[in-house]
């Protein structure tokens, strides 16, 4: 009888930790959902105003092409997509991310005025209301 001990019979890694909260979407300063973070749960007007978890001087708005402005959205909601808007007041060029999807780098979303969506984003709200496109990569 052959021992497995020895074998180079590789076990599974373990599942890594969520990274964003169920029911939430998760907004990163750097793509592939890196850097500073928020963990939301509610729509927002104006991310100029509203700061990344741990912090109160870093805004997930500062003004456009800014360096730690959003650059990519994990959504964890199931049954809602996630529409980005271009203007405070969750107006303008926006994008959408589908019930549990993502944008691992907003550099690749291009908006209805031709801007890439990185780095100049500056609302969401939970609902299908963007006529933009949808997004899950």
């Amino acid at each position: 009888m052959a021992s497995l001990f020895g074998a180079g019979v590789a076990m599974a890694a373990p599942a890594q930790a969520a990274s964003c909260t169920y029911d939430h979407v998760c907004l990163y300063s750097d793509s592939d959902f890196t850097g500073y973070k928020r963990d939301d749960y509610n729509s927002r007007h104006n991310w100029g105003i509203i700061y990344y978890d741990g912090t109160s001087v870093v805004p997930l708005y500062r003004y456009d092409n800014a360096i730690l402005n959003v650059s990519s959205v994990d959504n964890w909601d199931p049954d809602t997509g996630v529409s980005v808007f271009y203007n405070s007041g969750q107006v303008g060029p926006c994008f959408r991310v589908v019930a549990y999807g993502t944008a691992s780098n907003m550099a690749s979303v291009i908006l209805s005025s031709g801007k890439q969506a990185n780095d100049v984003m500056n609302s969401h709200n939970f609902s299908e209301q963007c006529a933009g496109n949808s997004y899950n990569f």
